[in-house]
């Protein structure tokens, strides 16, 4: 008994020991590092959950595929460059059907000799195998010259994603970004800027919201800065997706010259809310009908946001009816005439949801401290103060300041508080959600002990009430926006 004993303590230590080789390692790559490559150590099955993935100082070029590659959700696997190395990726990255997975830091540039796509993550075909957990954080992606590439940077089949604070630019001869059959995602705080087009959201696409990104001119003609929608193969659509996008949020972004605006294509339920457009070159806001098999507009709301026009104040689109679009609390304002009549809106096609209150303003108007710079903080005696329209979302701006919960101004910017209310709400959010996205349970974890919450569906129904440190069961609801409140102060929660 007592050798049975040892023999399995001795099993055990090794196992331990086994493990704890691949917990949280390094692995390095680039010249004179053990991996030339991702492609390279990805064969050698020398990345495990957990490990973090340094890319030294060099050039990586060549196309790579890599497939199956999985963290967990405690031990995600991250690739980013080593220290403050400079790294030049070129040749495409393509991740299949892969999930927790985080890239930061990391420069993707496209050149003579690798002129394609940069970077992609798929489900490699099937709505059975989608990528899933994907965040790519402080990223560079630029100079794709072969338009062939379609697009820059592409994510078809990814549920609960992140894409942010990357810098998407002089991608002139293709998309910037585009999301495909995705699910649950965020996109925030990106820079776009002299590309073709920022790209789409399209495929069945859906709870994905857009908050505080910046397009630059960020299209070229006949594009638009981002499109809401689209035509998608039928094939390329999951069973339970009979739509082109729905729950798509567009909050708090600017968006700045370039030929066109935003289009709403096929798009249901979608919001668009306290953004600012700028000086776009034709038409700001399209309404289109371009999904074969899903082609109608309806319920999409678009609220609080400035419309500033230069020589073009214009929104066209194909025929819609009442349902396509309602409006609500917008600004439309010329800075070069000083009697504004509105912008021109394609008659007939558009009378049934041209906004019927419009909030007009001309160039008499001191509406921005200095545009002619791209600063779009409000004079203060601009008329989109406090003038908005109560919101639960965007909780915050473009600069990431939490919007007044009694009074939000109009536009991608609340105006400067004083000390003492920006601080009282900023204080307040003292507990977080974890996990966030929710898959089967979340919890709060909170400063504080026994606060009490509420959660509410996307269509503001009370579902249930709790306290902190309770575990919440997620798996009997249906997947989707949700947002928890406590007091004044609230957090959005996605279900997948």
């Amino acid at each position: 008994m007592c050798l049975k004993n040892n023999i399995l303590i001795i099993f055990l230590l090794i196992n331990l020991l086994t493990n704890s080789i691949f917990l949280n390692s390094q692995v390095h790559l680039g010249p004179g590092q053990a991996f030339a490559n991702v492609q390279a150590a990805v064969n050698a099955k020398a990345i495990y959950p957990g490990d973090t993935v340094y890319l030294h100082a060099g050039s990586y070029a060549g196309y790579q595929l890599i497939q199956n590659l999985n963290g967990t959700a405690h031990q995600w696997i991250i690739f980013t460059k080593y220290k403050n190395d400079l790294i030049d990726i070129s040749g495409g990255w393509q991740f299949v059907s892969c999930s927790y997975l985080r890239f930061q830091n990391l420069t993707f540039r496209g050149n003579t000799n690798h002129p394609g796509r940069l970077f992609s993550v798929d489900n490699g075909g099937s709505c059975n195998t989608q990528s899933k957990y994907i965040q790519v954080d402080q990223c560079e992606f630029s100079n794709t010259l072969d338009a062939k590439a379609i697009v820059a940077f592409k994510f078809a089949g990814v549920d609960s994603f992140e894409v942010t604070r990357n810098v998407f630019k002089d991608i002139r001869v293709c998309s910037a970004m585009d999301f495909n059959t995705c699910r649950n995602g965020i996109i925030r705080g990106n820079r776009i800027e002299n590309c073709l087009t920022g790209g789409h959201i399209k495929g069945g696409g859906r709870n994905i919201t857009l908050e505080q990104n910046l397009f630059s001119n960020a299209s070229f003609s006949p594009w638009v800065a981002f499109e809401l929608g689209g035509d998608t193969s039928p094939q390329f659509y999951c069973p339970e997706d009979q739509f082109e996008v729905k729950n798509i949020y567009f909050y708090s972004n600017i968006v700045v010259g370039g030929y066109r605006g935003i289009a709403l294509s096929s798009a249901r339920d979608c919001k668009i809310i306290n953004n600012t457009f700028h000086n776009c070159g034709q038409a700001t806001l399209r309404f289109l009908n371009t999904s074969v098999l899903y082609p109608s507009l309806s319920d999409n709301i678009i609220e609080n946001n400035i419309f500033s026009f230069g020589t073009s104040a214009y929104f066209n689109g194909s025929t819609q009816t009442r349902i396509a679009a309602s409006f609500s609390h917008n600004i439309y304002y010329s800075f070069n005439t000083v009697i504004f009549n509105g912008p021109y809106w394609d008659t007939p096609q558009l009378d049934a949801i041209k906004d019927q209150n419009p909030l007009l303003y001309g160039s008499a108007t001191a509406m921005f401290e200095n545009m002619s710079m791209n600063n779009f903080k409000m004079f203060s005696s601009s008329p989109a103060i406090y003038k908005g329209k109560p919101q639960i979302e965007p909780m915050f701006d473009f600069n990431g300041k939490p919007f007044s919960t009694t009074a939000r101004s109009i536009g991608a910017i609340e105006f400067e508080m004083t000390s003492d209310e920006h601080s009282a709400l900023t204080e307040i959010i003292t507990w977080t959600i974890v996990p966030n996205p929710v898959e089967n349970y979340f919890m709060i974890k909170a400063e504080q002990s026994k606060l009490q919450f509420e959660l509410f569906n996307s269509e503001g129904n009370k579902m249930i009430e709790f306290n902190s440190g309770e575990s919440i069961q997620m798996s009997n609801f249906s997947s989707g926006i949700y947002y928890v409140r406590q007091n004044n102060v609230v957090q959005k929660l996605v279900k997948f």
